[in-house]
């Protein structure tokens, strides 16, 4: 499936880029992402993880930058990875560009996912809306970082998974619930009140 985000940042496209390039500053940044280990040549073994609802999917595996170029600001991430907790799978292939957008630059991510697993009982719509809210927070930690300076603006690579609820359930608020209780339950005591007048004799 293919799914697409983007997202402003208030700086140069040049430095935007660079500081994407940058694996540990994008490691840092991405919910549930943690650097393991720097292969060289621009590959890297990492994990993250996700929750979707009541399902949680821990993914290992290596990505590789395939290609890359500075001048039109793109970049290309091929990446393979396992559910350690299960027999699932992912597989993705993510392209980057940056491009100028007034005084700042927008980036545009398309990734190409193909996943088995528990979280390929999701449909589109459901990973859509996870990857959406997944590339908000890291938008908001590169803000953070390149905007004001911040250099703790990041999580830790070691972070929680990246939690993001399923499709939401209509809750009755509490005090409309404890309304409509008491409700029935007068409804309840007003007709057994009635039977008893029904069957006690009137006094004569």
């Amino acid at each position: 499936m293919l799914i697409e985000n983007s997202f402003e940042v208030a700086a140069d496209p040049d430095e935007v880029y660079r500081f994407l390039q940058d694996a540990h500053n994008v490691a840092a940044c991405f919910p549930g992402a943690e650097l393991v280990e720097d292969l060289g040549e621009d590959a890297y073994r990492g994990k993250v993880k996700i929750k979707v609802g009541p399902v949680t999917a821990a993914y290992q595996g290596v990505a590789k930058v395939v290609e890359r170029d500075s001048v039109a600001r793109t970049a290309v991430l091929v990446a393979d990875g396992k559910d350690t907790r299960g027999s699932g799978t992912a597989k993705a292939r993510a392209t980057m560009r940056v491009t100028p957008a007034g005084e700042g630059a927008n980036v545009v991510l398309a990734t190409d996912l193909t996943i088995s697993g528990k979280l390929a009982q999701f449909g589109r719509g459901i990973m859509a809306d996870v990857s959406g809210r997944m590339v908000g927070e890291l938008a908001s930690r590169v803000r953070q970082r390149i905007e004001h300076g911040d250099e703790q603006g990041a999580v830790p690579a070691v972070a929680e998974p990246a939690q993001v609820s399923a499709p939401p359930v209509a809750e009755v608020p509490a005090m409309k619930a404890s309304a409509l209780i008491r409700v029935v339950l007068a409804g309840i005591l007003e007709r057994w009140a009635a039977r008893l007048r029904a069957t006690t004799p009137e006094s004569t």
